[in-house]
């Protein structure tokens, strides 16, 4: 079982929960979204992570902070992906709920990012929420490689044979439709789907047509996860539409507070179950989507 996106320093019980994870067939990308998270995921790290059982990290700056991000927070990103010589760059991207979205800000922050991950040859997990062709062409813009030449499949998409390489960008919580997937897929791109990804028709229908071999399975828990039964909502914006909450701390400011009273008397334990829960949850939908 493996968690692609998952917000380990926003959740309760954090040092039992990585035990747990790391004692037993739970594998994750801790995914960090703004430089307090970069701190907790790399001490995580440092004190669970092994070569028997490892786990893989991200460090970004979420859209939701692109209008603080400066040389400084950059300069701190940049050293640790360079300590931490397998993660991630992002979670990246632009959201319309945000600062930035409009004046272009976000852009800016997200293609620096971008460069990074193509500098240091590290893949890209991208946040959208808003307008994926968008996406697409600040990938472009960034320099991001795409297949020259390529066969078709059955289909009539794409095959491609950068599929192991990175830099590739990945597609978290996915919720575009067939034509951005079309357009993905030369970039070598990962697919990301989460609960929400089936809500949507279009997405659900653009679903089948990434190849399985690209597809992976997420929770994207974080400090909201725990508070309200699965599913917990229906996306109704253009993108992978997710609550206000998520990636802002309880104050909904980037306070760097985790919902442990949220968690009540959650165990560590109960929580692993959840996530668990939750992923099959998502296979069984994808499952279906494919039928």
């Amino acid at each position: 079982m493996f968690d692609f996106h998952i917000h380990l320093a926003r959740l309760p019980h954090q040092k039992q929960l990585t035990q747990l994870f790391c004692n037993g067939n739970y594998g994750f990308i801790a995914v960090a979204c703004e430089p307090w998270e970069w701190k907790i995921v790399a001490d995580l790290k440092k004190e669970f992570s092994t070569e028997q059982k490892p786990f893989k990290a991200s460090y970004g700056i979420h859209p939701m902070i692109a209008t603080q991000a400066d040389d400084e927070m950059f300069a701190k990103l940049r050293s640790a992906l360079e300590e931490d010589e397998i993660a991630m760059v992002g979670e990246a991207g632009i959201d319309k709920r945000y600062p930035g979205y409009d004046d272009g800000t976000q852009d800016q922050i997200f293609i620096t990012q971008a460069k990074l991950a193509l500098e240091l040859q590290r893949d890209l997990q991208i946040h959208c929420v808003g307008d994926y062709q968008r996406v697409l062409k600040l990938l472009a813009e960034a320099g991001f490689p795409q297949e020259t030449s390529q066969g078709q499949d059955a289909k009539g998409l794409q095959t491609l044979t950068r599929l192991q390489e990175s830099p590739r960008p990945i597609f978290h919580r996915f919720g575009g439709d067939s034509s951005v997937v079309k357009k993905a897929l030369p970039y070598g791109a990962l697919f990301s789907l989460h609960e929400d990804s089936f809500q949507k028709k279009s997405t659900a229908k653009a679903i089948p047509l990434i190849p399985q071999e690209r597809v992976f399975f997420e929770t994207d828990a974080d400090e909201t996860f725990l508070q309200n039964n699965h599913p917990r909502h229906q996306s109704s914006l253009d993108g992978n539409d997710r609550e206000y909450g998520e990636c802002k701390g309880d104050s909904g400011t980037g306070s760097g507070m985790t919902s442990e009273s949220a968690a009540g008397t959650t165990t560590p334990e109960e929580i692993l179950t959840e996530l668990e829960n939750t992923l099959e949850s998502v296979r069984a939908a994808y499952a279906e989507c494919r039928e």
